[in-house]
């Protein structure tokens, strides 16, 4: 698994602060919005079920009052656009898919 990048991290600390997540509720966020995972590969990193992987996630979206995952990861995507307004580095988005 490849690391995440500081400003990556910041994004993500200061994201998971703002709306109380937990320990494994940032994990599994983590792994869904940096690399991509999907449920049933979030549950084998973790050694989990998918079932708890659902789970933790409703519990999440429910915290941040949304509905979906797309929201969830807009949300992300703004913060850290907003991050990088605020820096004075150049930020460039090669990839948005």
């Amino acid at each position: 698994m490849k690391h995440n990048t500081l400003a990556e991290n910041q994004v993500l600390y200061q994201f998971f602060t703002n709306y109380g997540l937990t320990q494994r509720e940032s994990e599994i966020l983590t792994l869904i919005a940096t690399h991509g995972y999907t449920n049933r590969e979030v549950a084998e990193n973790c050694c989990i079920s998918e079932k708890t992987v659902k789970i933790h996630l409703a519990n999440i979206m429910s915290k941040i009052g949304i509905g979906s995952m797309r929201r969830l990861l807009a949300l992300l995507l703004q913060q850290a656009l907003l991050v990088s307004k605020l820096s004075s580095e150049p930020t460039r988005v090669t990839s948005i898919i």
